[in-house]
């Protein structure tokens, strides 16, 4: 019957037992059992070369593009348009000047438009109104403008699920 080559025997020269799951020491690169894995149990040749080429906390650190910013980040902070670094303070493109300012683009033009209109509107209609009737105390024609275009937009129908920045409402 053939045998099965099944594990291996420990690299210690009195121990030689044989372990299935053996381990392998990452200094002499021997082969060791349980009990002399460790690297002072099996009394490890390479322990002094191996400790001294590795140098604890070896950080790399990032410094700010920003003229005349001496701040540094661990992380990179790079900015999607130039691709430079920068600190925290100085992250975004309007706080760093940068070169390739992408300027945002005006929302809800149509509505403002609209919300223009409906107070110049109202505006008229009100001051009709008060001409007519000489009545004081009369609310602030801007907040009743307002009031007037969330009406409006109570009362509108359409498709719910376009987002509420996207909306025009017609009269």
């Amino acid at each position: 019957m053939a045998e099965l080559e099944l594990g291996r025997h420990c690299g210690v020269p009195g121990c030689r037992r044989l372990d299935f799951l053996p381990f392998v020491c990452d200094g002499c690169s021997g082969v060791f059992c349980l009990q002399h894995r460790s690297r002072d149990a099996h009394g490890c040749s390479e322990v002094n070369i191996r400790n001294n080429s590795v140098k604890p906390d070896q950080h790399r650190s990032y410094p700010c593009s920003y003229k005349d910013c001496n701040g540094k980040e661990l992380l990179a902070v790079l900015c999607p348009y130039c691709e430079k670094h920068f600190c925290l303070r100085h992250r975004h493109q309007s706080d760093h000047e940068c070169e390739k300012l992408d300027t945002p683009k005006p929302r809800m033009a149509a509505t403002q438009q609209l919300v223009k209109h409906i107070i110049g509107k109202y505006n008229s209609k009100k001051n009709e109104e008060a001409k007519s009737k000489k009545h004081k105390g009369a609310k602030n024609s801007e907040t009743a403008a307002k009031v007037a275009l969330m009406k409006l937009k109570m009362h509108a129908c359409g498709d719910k699920s376009l987002p509420q920045v996207s909306r025009v409402c017609f009269q």
